[in-house]
């Protein structure tokens, strides 16, 4: 299922036991406020403060309804992680209950009050006993999470449960496990039920989900919980297992647009160097000179050896380093959409450089909420680490552009090295650039030729770069359920 839209948040279907304290409180102070005084004329005026007690019973049981992830965070913290809890139909038995004994208390027929008192004593029983039972089904039970680090936004990823269940004589039956995922808005409690796991066994079951904003998420804690074999209440625990997530930015497919813009940088960079006399290719080897040859790489020593001209032979090179500039300057015009094309388009640049060439080095710039500088040697190695900064940059109206452009020019660069900035202020990086280069370079035209600037404005991207949500995609079902025998799960 996927999780972009988390269902709006609900008012509470299940007490724990302390809420269940707090409303038989409540209920007992009523119920005594009126009792009492009919029963024992000179308590007459304790009426009022049963009253104000019970108020502040249920004053007490409603703040801890709507503050209760908050507490549980405090139990958490404390130590407590086993609790009770009371489903609707555990509600509906107490419910029940509840009624029998106010009406054995209040009748005026001793005869029926007895009954209706055995009647209450016999519900009590298997009230109890599920709640015993419910200890045992969880009792020497082990969980373990399996799941990847890293997934692409957008795709179906599985998590899987194992359940271990200890105990040398007695099954665990209707074990809920119930994960949680967190992070980027993003609050979803994927559950995964098994219905029998027998004595020294385990079983796995999974969810699957899709997430398609990128960023940081959080897994866990894992709560266990069984209601077996009533349903009528609710056992429970926490086990701290938590893990992160990272989801990557979609990878697109570029167009013959960005084909075009890459060829003319390729060639403005070829005649830059020729201008000034950079040969971007490696010396192989010394030959006779041949009609049409650059002069530039006549060998004039070796012409006056040889009686004759000859020239330096260089091996071109199969690749041109590709530098990729993310300035994710925040406007008013940068949209939350433009934005995640922006990134989308600076993920699938990397990417697409790691496809064609196994080795070398690898550079990403991003300049945003903070400055990150990547050098990686090694595709995989760049791949997995670009496109992590990538899922977790953030933009910011304080993204410095121009320490990025200035530390940029002061590292490395090879005499094919090119550059594209992705950016939302194109005019402004284009005269800051100017300026940078002026001061930190020996020609202006080794980073003015050199660099491509691409707006993120939506009608100058569309000509270069298709986003993965205009892909064709095949149907996937919109819930996924374990497969494995005896295993159900729910997301």
């Amino acid at each position: 299922m996927s999780a972009d839209n988390p269902e709006k948040s609900r008012l509470p279907v299940s007490f724990n036991a302390n809420n269940i304290v707090q409303l038989l409180t409540a209920a007992a102070f009523f119920l005594a406020a009126f009792v009492i005084p009919a029963t024992y004329p000179e308590f007459a005026g304790s009426q009022i403060v049963f009253i104000v007690l019970g108020c502040l019973a249920l004053v007490v049981t409603i703040l801890s309804l709507l503050f209760r992830r908050s507490i549980n965070l405090l139990y958490q913290r404390i130590g407590l992680r086993s609790r009770m809890l009371l489903p609707r139909e555990g509600m509906v038995y107490l419910g029940i209950m509840l009624v029998i004994a106010v009406g054995a208390l209040t009748g005026g027929n001793p005869d029926t009050g007895n009954m209706l008192l055995l009647v209450f004593g016999m519900m009590a029983g298997p009230f109890v006993l599920n709640g015993w039972v419910v200890v045992a089904m969880l009792a020497r039970v082990h969980i373990q999470r399996t799941y990847p680090t890293a997934v692409p936004a957008g795709s179906f990823f599985s998590v899987e449960i194992i359940l271990r269940n200890d105990k040398p004589f007695l099954s665990s039956r209707l074990v809920e496990v119930r994960d949680q995922i967190e992070g980027a808005g993003l609050h979803e409690q994927p559950s995964v039920t098994f219905v029998r796991v027998g004595p020294k066994e385990e079983r796995a079951g999974h969810y699957e989900l899709s997430i398609s904003k990128r960023g940081l998420y959080r897994l866990g804690p894992i709560r266990i919980s069984s209601r077996f074999p009533l349903g009528i209440g609710e056992r429970g625990h926490v086990i701290p297992s938590t893990g992160e997530l990272v989801v990557h930015p979609a990878i697109g497919r570029l167009l013959p647009g960005w084909k075009r813009r890459e060829r003319e940088l390729a060639e403005s960079t070829s005649r830059a160097n020729a201008k000034l006399g950079i040969f971007d290719d490696d010396f192989h080897s010394i030959r006779e000179y041949r009609a049409g040859d650059n002069a530039r790489a006549i060998h004039w020593r070796s012409s006056a050896r040889k009686g004759q001209m000859m020239i330096k032979e260089h091996q071109q090179h199969r690749e041109a380093d590709l530098i990729v500039l993310l300035d994710f300057f925040l406007t008013p015009q940068f949209t939350e959409a433009m934005q995640e094309t922006a990134v989308s388009l600076a993920a699938t640049l990397c990417v697409e450089q790691t496809r064609h060439t196994s080795s070398g080095t690898y550079r990403l710039a991003i300049a945003g909420k903070e400055l990150q500088h990547l050098e990686v040697a090694g595709a995989g190695r760049f791949r997995d680490a670009s496109l992590r900064a990538l899922a977790l940059c953030r933009p910011s109206v304080k993204a410095p552009l121009a320490e990025m452009l200035m530390a940029t020019c002061q590292g490395p660069i090879s005499s094919n090295s090119r550059f594209v900035l992705i950016t939302s202020r194109p005019e402004a990086a284009r005269l800051l650039s100017e300026a940078i280069a002026r001061e930190t370079m020996r020609n202006e035209a080794q980073l003015t030729n050199r660099l491509l600037i691409l707006s993120c404005q939506t009608d100058v991207l569309a000509e270069v770069f298709a986003s993965p949500d205009q892909l064709p995609t095949m149907p996937v079902p919109a819930q996924v359920f374990a497969e494995v025998t005896g295993v159900d799960s729910h997301v």
